[in-house]
């Protein structure tokens, strides 16, 4: 079975680079009705502010991904727990199933035995063996 966190992955990866390249994306649409504005060149920004930009979005970045792999690993740990929970409560249920028809079973089969002896004592009675006759209920 794949875990979450190997299946968010590529989902996160691919969240990262489209937030990246979003903005760079939506840049050139921006001067779209101005080419004059679009043809001015860009002064390139210093080389150190550039890495220190890109050190801090990768921070961000990863912060995001870790707090959304233990919102998953979270969210993965509750799931797993709620299944262990219905699991042995199923149990429970199918074992107090399972004693109720053993029971009933039972009270059947001695339910059974005695109507048979008592139907074999009634066809005995009414064929004139009187040792098998039950005794008379005395109503008042």
């Amino acid at each position: 079975m794949i875990s979450l966190r190997t299946a968010l992955a590529p989902i996160a990866l691919a969240l990262s680079i489209a937030l990246v390249a979003a903005p760079a994306a939506a840049a050139p649409g921006k001067h779209r009705h101005h080419p004059a504005a679009a043809a001015k060149p860009v002064a390139p920004a210093e080389p150190a502010n550039v890495e220190q930009e890109r050190a801090r979005l990768n921070a961000e970045q990863a912060a995001a991904a870790k707090k959304q792999v233990e919102q998953n690993e979270a969210s993965q740990a509750a799931h797993d727990a709620a299944v262990k929970s219905r699991a042995e409560t199923l149990a429970a249920q199918q074992a107090a199933t399972a004693k109720a028809q053993a029971e009933y079973d039972a009270a059947k089969a001695k339910w059974d035995a005695e109507k048979a002896k008592y139907d074999a004592d009634v066809i005995a009675c009414n064929g004139g063996d009187r040792k098998r006759c039950g005794t008379p209920v005395k109503t008042k």
